[in-house]
């Protein structure tokens, strides 16, 4: 692990991605004098993995690489932080993220933006203060091309507010339109009023430069181990 700031400035790191959050985690990563070596990497492609070690890797491609992710990982003797901000995992590939825990740290996130980080926190405190007279609804919008619905973001908001899977129906609307990078709008309606938290990102950077600061700070971090 890096030890000190130092040493920081000759990092090496693996982006898991090639698609537009790849490129844009990689414009974020150039203007960062923390990295010396910046690997693009398209998962499903074994030919495009570094040869070597990498001191970093931040994953924003699909559910499919966390296989490709711990093979290499484990080939390199593990020890390797590792940035999971990718959502969609079937039961599978959650297994897979748990044996990865085992020989490398991991942070795993649903959305790296300051913004939903702090949606989150007001998710609870207005379950707290509101629930049970308020009816609590969640409506997500995406771009065209994201797969998985409702989105990681919007499944972690319902388990701040308390909504089981069980009621995504009912209580969790969905769009996928455009070219939206995220919306989240959390709704707590109440007889003759309703009150709206709404996150909006206009740009994919908020993501690339919260996942940096979450790697930097794990190879920073002295005991070199958050978990899952």
């Amino acid at each position: 692990m890096i030890e000190n700031d130092k040493e920081a400035f000759f990092m090496k790191l693996g982006i898991v991605g090639t698609g537009a959050m790849g490129r844009t985690l990689r414009e974020c990563a150039e203007k960062d004098e923390a990295f010396s070596e910046i690997a693009m990497i398209e998962p499903l492609d074994e030919s495009s993995w570094p040869a070597y070690k990498t001191d970093l890797l931040i994953d924003f491609s699909h559910p499919k690489a966390i296989l490709d992710i711990y093979e290499y990982c484990r080939k390199h003797g593990g020890n390797i932080p590792v940035v999971l901000a990718t959502t969609g995992y079937s039961p599978a590939e959650e297994e897979i993220i748990r044996m990865l825990a085992k020989i490398c740290p991991i942070d795993r996130k649903t959305n790296y933006s300051q913004g939903i980080a702090a949606m989150n926190e007001l998710a609870k405190l207005g379950r707290k203060l509101l629930e049970p007279q308020a009816d609590i609804r969640l409506l997500e919008s995406h771009h065209t091309h994201k797969k998985d619905a409702p989105s990681g973001t919007c499944k972690t908001l319902c388990d701040y507010l308390g909504i089981k899977p069980d009621e995504y129906e009912e209580k969790v609307a969905y769009l996928r339109m455009g070219t939206v990078c995220g919306e989240h709008s959390i709704f707590f309606a109440m007889p003759d009023e309703v009150i709206e938290i709404k996150h909006t990102a206009y740009s994919k950077k908020i993501f690339a430069a919260g996942a940096l600061e979450a790697g930097k700070k794990m190879l920073t971090c002295q005991d070199g181990d958050l978990g899952v």
